[in-house]
């Protein structure tokens, strides 16, 4: 409205709503400052993780829009093929290089699936979805994952994906030591 045109005018350049999106989400990943690699693999491996953090902080709804993608752009496939070569030269084998990348890109993504699609700070709107999902659950569980449980949904949620991260990539580890 802004403009002074319809939506049908953005089909004159999109071929589709798939094409419209991708090109969207493309801006979105292309807008975010991806890390480049250093001597430790995993100090880059963790700074991709929290540049995907940074790119869904940023655009509530983008991760169940990536998710959702029929068409995906060129930026998603660089990035992860960057990230891809990247952790060949660090060593990794081919196979695990891919499940790196989809399993980093996987971890991030889904920590911001839950978050309701409002506007507002993106993590605090995923923070108060745990915290809906979880807590009338909470009295079910062991006593012994209670206060973990607890911690991880009342906790900031930055805090609780830094302890996940650092458990991938403690596995991550364990396969390039492997080889």
């Amino acid at each position: 409205e802004r403009l002074g045109i319809s939506h049908s005018t953005l089909y004159r350049y999109f071929r589709s709503r798939d094409d419209l999106a991708a090109a969207a989400v493309d801006q979105a990943v292309n807008a975010i400052e991806w890390p480049k690699p250093s001597e430790d693999w995993r100090a880059y491996l963790a700074e991709t993780a929290w540049a995907h953090w940074r790119l869904y902080s940023a655009h509530i709804g983008l991760a169940r829009e990536i998710t959702a993608l029929r068409v995906i752009g060129p930026a998603l496939v660089k990035r992860d093929n960057r990230t891809g070569v990247h952790l060949l030269e660090y060593g990794f084998d081919p196979v695990d290089a891919v499940l790196v990348v989809d399993m980093l890109a996987e971890l991030v993504t889904q920590a911001f699936l839950a978050a309701p699609e409002q506007t507002g700070d993106a993590v605090d709107l995923l923070q108060r979805r745990r915290q809906e999902l979880i807590g009338p659950w909470i009295d079910q569980y062991d006593p012994r994952l209670q206060e973990v449980l607890v911690g991880a949904v009342s906790g900031p949620a930055a805090a609780w994906f830094e302890r996940k991260l650092a458990l991938f990539l403690d596995g991550a580890a364990g396969r390039r030591a492997a080889r």
